[in-house]
């Protein structure tokens, strides 16, 4: 018999006051201890704030101590660290809200995880059926999973559905290798009905019997029906303290023996919860309630301790420390296919996703279309006088600024959704993927998507304006390149920042930077020399640039202005001496390479290069945030 244990685990966090100030520190564990069998389920109860999934995050190694904080610690697996290439455990760890690609159905998604386990196809549909059944899960094994990763909200399958799918995904043939199982399941039956919580539970206690795994979970509340499934229970007090460790169903005859009687036909799992509960409010103001519930508090923590050390329940061996700081932690990843086949199965993923977003699509299509009628309708036929050059280039800058804010906003609202459930996945020591087929795979899938919008954009509003026919198509590639700039962006801002909440606060600002420096040729505003260098990394001028010169290489302009408003002013006389005063202040531009040299841009090729700048800017923020992927892989 396998056996996983822990042995004086201990975290201590730093506390601030509203304003961000230290005011000391606080002990979240205080020392816990414990041990769990192979084949058998133990529970751990204890009241809200006890430290519960504080313990399950620090036996799975996911507990990161921020600066100022401190852990310390032994878990071992049959004396070997746990967290560590040298153990003979294969670790699954099943968060309390798990979060799947919301397009895939509950077996494609089982498919997929089997597949980046490196099984072979000939044993991928058989795994498939067997663990759907084994988790119950035939009923809706064809309905999408559900969620808001894509681009909208999906309805799928029921929660206890997702919480029985999470521990199949988790745990999807790590029994059959020759190595042990360790399942953590964070709080599995919260928010359940009492049957279905009590199906879980008997879920676990069935994974544990039959894969000979050590199951550790916490439940919150349990029914006594699911109390009496589990074989052993962990009892924790406030800081992770242990009150009751053993067998499930001694417990009451425990508490019994140090003078805590449980009342007939009460539930097991509610007496004793209640038994390590701090009353704050007893809503009398009576002190003494409080003062007499951390008495029976600290009594049960004492009599533990003494009962522990008189029938030496819990070894304490001299084992190397387990839970080691990121930079000496070293976890072995075994069971997992290539880069190369990692990257195809990603794309068939994200390609699967984006195909049933169609309609989402669609709904972009549409406002594409709908802005680019109202560009073109506000600025229709500018014709080719002296008035239409400033009016071509404000519509230009205008339409760079629109593709770039619509692509840039898309990525901060797409990218930070899926984070939590990539993040998830890249850390499974078993059946995980590195972050450069993710996010390669991601590019290939969505990037030719998303520049298909800028192009109807263009396509529509250019007509309609009535812009160079000759560079229409150096038009339209510079938009698509730039929603391809812009969107990295997103990404790199997304990637960079801790939530999608700061991101969302961190984008437009990056974006209006964007736009200040965005116009070197002072058509609009003049950028300080200082900048000067700084503007070579805006999105915007790049793009501007490459507008501007698709536009205007070649264009000749007539000698007066044949749009319907300058014809309008000039059939008043007074319209006629406005008009001829405006052409004396300065001589009208004859062709567009003078406009172009006006604003101190090359006369010819000067759009390819911008071209160039703009896949460079491209490629730069994909660098970056593939190097922020890395960095916080796993955290």
């Amino acid at each position: 018999m396998s056996v996983l244990a822990w042995d004086d685990v201990r975290y201590v966090v730093k506390t601030k006051d509203a304003d961000g100030n230290n005011t000391g520190s606080k002990e979240i564990l205080r020392g816990t201890s414990g041990r769990s069998s192979s084949g058998r389920v133990l529970a751990v109860l204890g009241p809200s704030g006890c430290g519960k999934t504080t313990l399950l995050n620090a036996l799975s190694g996911r507990l990161r101590a921020k600066r100022g904080d401190e852990i310390h610690g032994r878990v071992t697996y049959d004396g070997a660290s746990l967290n560590r290439s040298g153990t003979s455990a294969a670790l699954s760890y099943v968060e309390q809200e798990p979060k799947f690609f919301s397009n895939l159905t509950v077996r494609e998604t089982l498919t997929l995880d089997a597949r980046l386990r490196g099984k072979s196809d000939d044993d991928v549909d058989e795994l498939v059926m067997s663990t759907l059944k084994k988790m119950s899960l035939m009923s809706c094994a064809d309905t999408v999973v559900g969620g808001d990763t894509g681009g909208k909200a999906v309805a799928g399958i029921s929660g206890g559905e997702r919480r029985r799918l999470a521990i199949a995904s988790e745990t999807l043939g790590l029994g059959t290798d020759a190595r042990g199982l360790v399942v953590l399941v964070d709080e599995p039956t919260s928010g359940l009905d009492a049957f279905q919580a009590d199906k879980m539970v008997e879920k676990l206690v069935d994974i544990a019997e039959r894969e000979t795994a050590c199951v550790v979970c916490t439940l919150h509340q349990p029914r006594s029906a699911s109390f009496s499934k589990v074989h052993d229970l962990l009892l924790l007090a406030s800081g992770g303290r242990v009150a009751y460790l053993g067998p499930s169903e001694e417990v009451v005859e425990y508490f019994k023996s140090i003078g805590h009687v449980c009342p007939d036909h009460f539930n097991p799992a509610e007496f004793v919860i209640d038994l390590v509960s701090i009353d704050v409010d007893d809503g009398d103001g009576d002190e003494r309630i409080e003062a007499r519930s951390h008495e029976r508090v600290e009594g049960i923590v004492a009599a533990w301790k003494r009962h522990e050390r008189k029938t030496k329940i819990a070894s304490r061996e001299k084992m190397e420390t387990l839970i080691a700081t990121p930079s000496t932690k070293a976890v072995a990843r075994k069971n997992r296919c290539g880069p190369m086949r990692q990257f195809r199965l990603l794309a068939g993923r994200a390609w699967r996703q984006a195909r049933r977003e169609m309609w989402v699509n669609g709904v972009r299509m549409m406002a594409s279309i709908g802005l680019a009628a109202a560009f073109g309708g506000c600025n229709f036929q500018v014709g080719l006088g002296p008035r239409s050059v400033k009016r071509r280039v404000a519509v230009l800058m205008q339409a760079c600024i629109n593709t770039s804010m619509l692509a840039l906003v898309k990525s901060l609202n797409g990218f930070p959704r899926e984070r939590a459930t990539v993040r998830r996945e890249m850390s499974r020591e078993s059946g995980g993927y590195s972050p450069g087929p993710y996010f390669l795979s991601k590019l290939l899938i969505e990037t030719p998507i998303d520049m298909v919008f800028p192009v109807v954009f263009g396509g529509v509003m250019a007509p309609m304006v009535g812009l160079n026919k000759a560079g229409r198509k150096m038009f339209l590639t510079t938009l698509a390149l730039q929603s391809a700039a812009a969107s990295s962006l997103g990404l790199c801002i997304s990637a960079l920042s801790p939530n999608s909440e700061v991101a969302l606060a961190i984008g437009p600002c990056v974006m209006v930077l964007n736009i200040m420096l965005g116009d070197t040729s002072g058509a609009f505003t003049e950028v300080p020399d200082s900048l000067a260098p700084l503007s070579k990394l805006s999105l915007i001028r790049h793009a501007f640039e490459g507008v501007l010169c698709s536009e205007f290489e070649g264009l000749v302009f007539s000698k007066e202005d044949t749009d319907a408003k300058s014809k309008q002013i000039a059939k008043t006389a007074k319209g006629v001496k406005k008009m001829a005063r405006k052409f004396q202040d300065g001589i009208a531009p004859r062709t567009g390479e003078d406009v172009l040299e006006g604003l101190g841009l090359p006369t010819r090729g000067h759009a390819t290069k911008a071209a160039k700048s703009q896949v460079g800017v491209t490629v730069m923020n994909i660098a970056v945030t593939y190097a922020a992927l890395v960095c916080k892989k796993g955290k």
